[in-house]
């Protein structure tokens, strides 16, 4: 079997790559990562040479990779992942969604679990847990109104199982209140009044290593009320820090971030850490990477281009937004690599489906119809703002308006097919249909929306549309040809 190399550089640093690595892991395709090269990161492919043709039609640059390559630049195999998201009343749509996306985005099939279903053992197919944002920091037994979920979440790490979290998700594995888990050995400097922060875009630097694979030394990420670390203990280790603030945010929440709290309660602190010990294996994350350039975009629309429109007009801040390209948020990244570094040494599980998911695929073009219907009725609920502002709301809504019929058309295709799908793409179908499903009952409620509010909860479902039929286009192609 040849083996190829494929390089981030080489596919113009794309987030395709990670989908096509993680579709190809999945389907038992041999794929490992270079530890020791020029280019770190990249990835070396076993193929057949009709897989390896059928990539580089689809647009994937291939390179045939020396026979001592894997030897030469220490490279490890990627491990398969198993991967669920909180999704009940702790991290409701849209809360979950950012992760879908995110997950949605890198190739990973994933499974939408409530605290109810991880109380009744969820977990036990699993290997990594991704806890979103959205949840106030206590027990997940008393947000989700359940008994059992602390306790499996509790020996799901406990067996090797891991745990990607954000934000709320963060402190719920963090040290300091009777209710969390105490896997990290970290107190927040904030625990009990964490809306003290605020929201907004933080510049956090990231350390040197794994989690930086792909990204330049600080990074961008959107941040609501996250934990910030002072002191950790030694099952801790630091990854990121937070550097600057880089504009205060009220979307969803007004709750600005000030430069003064910030200077106060956050800069060159913990943002990111990583938890390795008897209680099990985390990377934490304080900011939002799953929530990545969609909400940097909407919330520069209601600060940096008020701002500056009139002084560089319209065509200008129109060039800006349209240039904004949230399916390739490079905070992305940041979750990639966290997962391939604890998917290193979780437990290995098998691709059973569960037993709902099979109801779920075969409900899930039905589930896409009613996303759509809903999607285009929701426009009609934008009140755009005075004068230059508004026209550039109208013409925001314009572009997506023009992006769904493709999108919806891409994905009714692939959701027919993956339902012969093998491997984990009934996994894709029944985590779409669940997710179109949970955003149609959360367009159900009479909350206002702000233009640039309205405008991202669009962006946001029709991105999910198009990830998922990418992922899913990938996935039908490499079991063609394995």
């Amino acid at each position: 079997m040849p083996t190829y190399r494929l390089g981030w550089y080489d596919n113009a640093d794309r987030l395709d790559v990670a989908v096509l690595v993680n579709r190809l892991v999945a389907c038992g395709v041999g794929v490992s990562r270079l530890e020791a090269s020029d280019e770190s990161g990249d990835y070396l492919v076993e193929a057949s040479v009709t897989l390896a043709d059928a990539l580089r039609l689809r647009g994937f640059a291939l390179s045939v990779a020396s026979g001592d390559a894997r030897a030469r630049n220490g490279a490890q195999p990627v491990k398969p992942v198993r991967a669920v998201v909180l999704s009940g009343k702790a991290s409701a749509y849209p809360y979950y969604g950012y992760y879908a996306l995110a997950l949605a985005r890198l190739g990973i099939a994933y499974r939408p679990v409530s605290g109810a279903e991880i109380a009744a053992g969820a977990l036990e197919t699993e290997n990594i847990l991704v806890l979103p944002g959205g949840f106030s920091n206590w027990s997940l037994d008393a947000k989700e109104e359940t008994h059992g979920a602390d306790r499996a979440v509790r020996a799901f790490l406990a067996n090797g199982g891991a745990a990607v979290a954000s934000c709320g998700g963060a402190y719920y594995l963090a040290n300091g209140r009777p209710t969390w888990l105490g896997l990290a050995d970290a107190r927040p400097n904030i625990t009990q009044d964490y809306l003290r922060t605020g929201v907004g875009i933080t510049a956090c630097r990231i350390a040197d290593g794994p989690l930086r694979r792909g990204l330049p030394p600080t990074l961008e990420i959107p941040y609501y009320h996250g934990p910030a670390f002072d002191e950790i203990g030694s099952n801790c280790r630091a990854l990121g820090s937070f550097r600057d603030l880089v504009t205060p945010g009220r979307l969803f929440i007004d709750n600005p971030l000030t430069p003064e709290t910030f200077a106060e309660y956050m800069r060159d602190r913990i943002a990111i850490l990583s938890a390795n010990g008897p209680r099990g294996r985390a990377i934490l994350f304080s900011p939002h990477p799953e929530m990545g350039d969609l909400l940097a975009k909407y919330m520069l629309l209601e600060s940096y281009i008020p701002h500056y429109l009139p002084i560089r007009g319209p065509q200008v801040m129109r060039e800006t937004l349209t240039a904004a390209r949230p399916e390739e948020s490079r905070s992305f990244l940041l979750i990639l690599n966290a997962i391939e570094m604890l998917a290193a040494e979780a437990r290995e599980v098998s691709a059973a489906l569960a037993p709902r998911e099979s109801s779920e695929t075969r409900a899930s073009g039905a589930q896409l119809d009613a996303l759509a219907r809903a999607w285009r009725s929701r426009p009609q609920l934008l009140e755009p703002s005075g004068g230059a502002l508004g026209d550039l709301e109208r013409f925001l809504i314009g572009g997506l308006e023009r992006r769904l019929p493709a999108a919806v058309e891409r994905l009714s295709v692939v959701l027919d097919r993956l339902a012969d799908a093998r491997h984990d793409g009934l996994r894709l179908a029944a985590s779409f249909s669940t997710i179109a499903g949970d955003a149609v009952a959360s367009w159900q409620s009479a909350a206002k929306r702000r233009p640039a509010e309205l405008l991202l909860e669009l962006e946001l479902a029709l991105l999910l549309i198009e990830a998922t039929a990418t992922t899913g286009e990938l996935h039908i192609m490499i079991e063609a040809h394995v």
